[in-house]
């Protein structure tokens, strides 16, 4: 992996360690990508207001979300590069962003009673598996990313039963 960008608002600073997210994003790739490939990548952690602003920008939904993921490119399918050769141009070395509402987290947390760092990390697990092309339209495919997350989180020592039990009761 290239670089990780990570930037958090200055009000959630305090309640969250760089290095844990870096670690999530590393597992997610390591168990994500079934294809060996260098990119980078950039995390947002901000509030419900940029939340949906981006919401409303990208995909017309006047509300916060959880996670936003914005691809650079759309080479990747399921953990694999689609197109070989736009892949190994070097100006495509950029996977995409990641943005998370801190305030949805903590709530998502209390709702799903998963706790604040295991709900961040689901959701940051989440957001990287949709820039390596997994999605969440079908049965099958929601299956798919579910048990990718749970891998993520068992890989990082996190009460992997309490994600699966939390992700198969979530819509969406």
């Amino acid at each position: 992996m290239n670089d990780i960008f990570i930037s958090i608002d200055p009000e959630f600073n305090t309640s969250i360690k760089k290095k844990n997210l870096r670690n999530c994003i590393v597992s997610s790739i390591n168990h994500g990508a079934l294809d060996d490939y260098d990119e980078s990548i950039s995390l947002s952690i901000t509030s419900n207001k940029k939340l949906e602003e981006l919401n409303y920008n990208f995909l017309g939904k006047k509300e916060p979300t959880d996670v936003l993921a914005f691809p650079f490119n759309n080479n990747w399918k399921e953990g694999k590069v689609t197109d070989i050769n736009t892949a190994n141009n070097e100006n495509l070395k950029y996977l995409g962003d990641i943005f998370i509402s801190f305030p949805k987290i903590i709530e998502q947390a209390k709702t799903h009673k998963t706790g604040i760092e295991l709900e961040l990390n689901i959701i940051l697990a989440h957001g990287v598996l949709h820039l390596l092309g997994y999605d969440h339209k079908n049965k099958i495919m929601k299956q798919k990313m579910i048990i990718k997350t749970v891998d993520i989180i068992k890989h990082l020592k996190l009460d992997h039963i309490k994600a699966k039990l939390s992700l198969e009761g979530r819509n969406g």
